[in-house]
C-alpha cells in the first residue's frame, strides 16, 4: 500500500507535469520549445520545484505564458522576441538577458488591456522597448540583466571561492555602474534627448535587494563614526558621488530596478534635474 508521502510526492510530480504539458500544448510558438534554452529552462523548473525553491515570477512555465500574451497583443513581436531566442539559443546568458526583456514587457502589456498605456512599440536601434502613455508621450527603457559570474568548481568538484563586486562602482564588466556607463558610450544608448530609463534585473540571490544598485550608482554606502567613542554618527548611501553626476547620463530620466523576474516591485530612482527637453 502506498505510504501518505510517496503519495504525495507522486501527487505533485503528476501536477507539475500537467502544469508543463498544457503550457506546452498551448504554446503559440512551439518550435522554440526544441531550442536549448528552453529544453535547459525545462528540465531546471522540475529540479528547483522538487527542491522547493521555485521562482513563481521567473521560471520556464511564466516565460511560455509571457510569450503567449505578447502573441495576443502583438504577433509580430512575439516573432522577434522568438527569432532572438533562436539566434542565443546555446548561450545561456543572452538569452536569460532576454527573459529580462519579456517580463518587463509584459507588464506593460497588461497596462494597455486596462487602459493605463496606449501601445507598446520594438524599434530596433532605438530602445529595448517603448512605452507609449494615453497623452502621446513616450518613455524608452533600456533592459539589463546583471548576474554574477562564478567561476566554475576546479577539477576534484570543488568549489572556488568568489568575491561578488556587482555593488561597486568602478571595478569594469562587474560593476552595476559600469555596466551602465559602458551602455552609453559604447553602444550608444540612453544618449538621446528622451525620457530614457534604465531598467535593471537583479538576476541573482547573492545580489537581489536594494544593495548592490543603491551602492554602485552611488558613491557606495558610507558609515562615519566618531573618532574617540567609534559611535556611528551617521550612515547611509553618498549620492554626492553618484552615477548622475557624470555627464554621459545627462539624457537619463533615472533607474528602475527589480529582483528575480518581480517587475510588479520595482523601484525607482528619478534623477529630478535631468536635461530632458
Amino acid at each position: 500500500m502506498m505510504q501518505v508521502g510517496e503519495m504525495e510526492r507522486v501527487l505533485s510530480d503528476f501536477t507539475t507535469s500537467d502544469i508543463v504539458t498544457d503550457h506546452e500544448n498551448q504554446f503559440a510558438l512551439p518550435d522554440l520549445l526544441k531550442c536549448d534554452y528552453f529544453k535547459r529552462l525545462r528540465e531546471s523548473y522540475y529540479a528547483v520545484r522538487e527542491a522547493g525553491c521555485l521562482n513563481c515570477y521567473r521560471n520556464y512555465v511564466t516565460l511560455l505564458e509571457d510569450l503567449n500574451d505578447f502573441h495576443a497583443y502583438n504577433e509580430e513581436h512575439a516573432k522577434t522576441y522568438a527569432k532572438r531566442f533562436r539566434k542565443d539559443s546555446k548561450n545561456w546568458q543572452n538569452c536569460e538577458a532576454i527573459f529580462s526583456e519579456v517580463i518587463v514587457y509584459r507588464a506593460y502589456v497588461r497596462g494597455v488591456y486596462e487602459g493605463l498605456i496606449r501601445s507598446i512599440h520594438l524599434e530596433e536601434g532605438e530602445s529595448d522597448i517603448i512605452v507609449e502613455r494615453l497623452d502621446g508621450s513616450k518613455m524608452f527603457l533600456e533592459v539589463f540583466c546583471v548576474m554574477p559570474s562564478f567561476p566554475l568548481p576546479d577539477k576534484d568538484g570543488k568549489p572556488k571561492v568568489y568575491s561578488v563586486r556587482t555593488h561597486t562602482q568602478t571595478i569594469e564588466i562587474v560593476s552595476i555602474r559600469q555596466k551602465l556607463l559602458r551602455k552609453i558610450s559604447k553602444q550608444s544608448q540612453l544618449s538621446k534627448p528622451r525620457e530614457n530609463f534604465a531598467v535593471i534585473e537583479l538576476n541573482d540571490v547573492s545580489i537581489a535587494g536594494d544593495f548592490a544598485v543603491l551602492s554602485s550608482l552611488s558613491g557606495g554606502y558610507k558609515l562615519k563614526l566618531g573618532l574617540e567613542s567609534g559611535e556611528v554618527l551617521s550612515r547611509g548611501y553618498d549620492w554626492d558621488n553618484s552615477v548622475f553626476d557624470d555627464p554621459s547620463t545627462q539624457w537619463m530620466k533615472g533607474v528602475i530596478y527589480f529582483s528575480l523576474g518581480d517587475y510588479e516591485s520595482r523601484k525607482f530612482i528619478l534623477w529630478i534635474t535631468a536635461n530632458l527637453p
